[in-house]
């Protein structure tokens, strides 16, 4: 019989298992050979009814696997919304950073519409007003979607920011929201293996 019977009720989904095995005091952090916990499992399947109950019996909400994520990053990954959210919230109400470092982040706009700030002054020479650039995080200005690459302007002041935000309409998203738009437009594969 196997040890980790609350890692498995959380796989299968099944709730009065996992009430049964809490009320009984079954060790809330025992992990399966991935170091994933109950908590991390629920999280990943998106069985937010779990990940509630499991907070709620006091799961570990930091506790992160061999691949060093923890039940927030791993629903976030999985694009599971409502057991994210839950977990974003319930690392928040205990003082838990959510290490937003994340991936870095750009948009792409027409270089004319860059060359209306009024203290425009662009590293490269012969750019056309059609020309591509990213807008990245840092307020700097390339080429390239990669960060630093081909720069055209890095002059970060709170006018640049001010103009970047009002005038081009320039947030980062978060990480909620970029999941969100994952979800939205992942197609339905039916033989798509869950976690």
């Amino acid at each position: 019989m196997s040890e980790l019977k609350l890692v498995e009720a959380a796989k299968a989904g099944d709730v009065e298992r996992i009430e049964t095995l809490i009320a009984s005091g079954t060790d809330m952090e025992q992990s399966d050979d991935y170091g994933w916990t109950a908590l991390n499992w629920a999280a990943g399947k998106g069985y937010t009814a779990i990940v509630q109950k499991l907070l709620d019996a006091g799961a570990d909400i930091a506790h992160a696997g061999r691949d060093g994520r923890t039940p927030y990053r791993i629903a976030l990954a999985a694009a599971r919304l409502e057991s994210a959210a839950l977990l974003q919230q319930a690392q928040l109400d205990k003082g838990i950073g959510l290490d937003d470092a994340g991936q870095p982040y750009c948009k792409a706009y027409r270089l004319e519409a860059l060359r209306t700030f009024p203290d425009w002054q662009e590293y490269q020479a012969g750019l056309d007003e059609g020309t591509v650039v990213y807008l990245h995080q840092d307020f700097s200005v390339t080429l390239s979607m990669w960060p630093y690459e081909n720069l055209v302007f890095d002059r970060r002041t709170p006018e640049w920011e001010a103009f970047c935000k009002q005038v081009l309409a320039f947030s980062v998203p978060a990480e909620l929201a970029l999941a969100a738009v994952f979800a939205a437009n992942r197609p339905v594969d039916p033989h798509r293996a869950s976690l």
